[in-house]
């Protein structure tokens, strides 16, 4: 957890699996692309503010991990 986000790597039933994610095969992700996506997951009870969080924090994390 960053910035109080919670974030997971493949699909949700994919989760605990290194397996790539069926679903993302699927619909047609390039294999050496699934390894660096991220499911994010949003609910009734979110709103516009915890998106606009999301996407400023995630810019932020990005920049950090180039640094590295």
């Amino acid at each position: 957890m960053r910035f109080g986000i919670c974030t997971s790597v493949g699909s949700a039933c994919n989760s605990g699996e290194s397996t790539p994610s069926h679903v993302l095969i699927s619909i047609g992700v390039p294999r050496e692309f699934i390894g660096g996506t991220l499911r994010v997951t949003f609910g009734e009870e979110n709103t516009r503010e915890d998106v606009d969080f999301l996407v400023d924090n995630l810019c932020k994390i990005v920049e950090e991990l180039k640094e590295k």
